[in-house]
């Protein structure tokens, strides 16, 4: 193989990748903070969680039961 056509295979690659590679870290962030907002979406924050057990344990025992077995909308 020539050198020039080394040259220009070498600098095509290169210039490739750094294409395929523009706005990568951007999309990864961006995941990574929606992800965050459905996991907090669906399991809430850690105040919220303590809340609630503070509440659970306050509901006297036969509340509770009653509470726990009605279904949820």
């Amino acid at each position: 193989m020539k050198i020039s056509t080394l040259l220009l295979a070498a600098l095509m690659t290169a210039s490739t990748s750094a294409a395929f590679a523009e706005g990568g870290a951007e999309r990864s962030r961006e995941f990574w903070d929606t992800f965050k907002v459905s996991q907090q979406q669906l399991h809430g924050n850690a105040e919220q969680r303590l809340a609630a057990d503070k509440a659970k344990k306050d509901t006297p025992m036969s509340t509770r039961g009653a509470q726990e077995q009605t279904p949820k909308a």
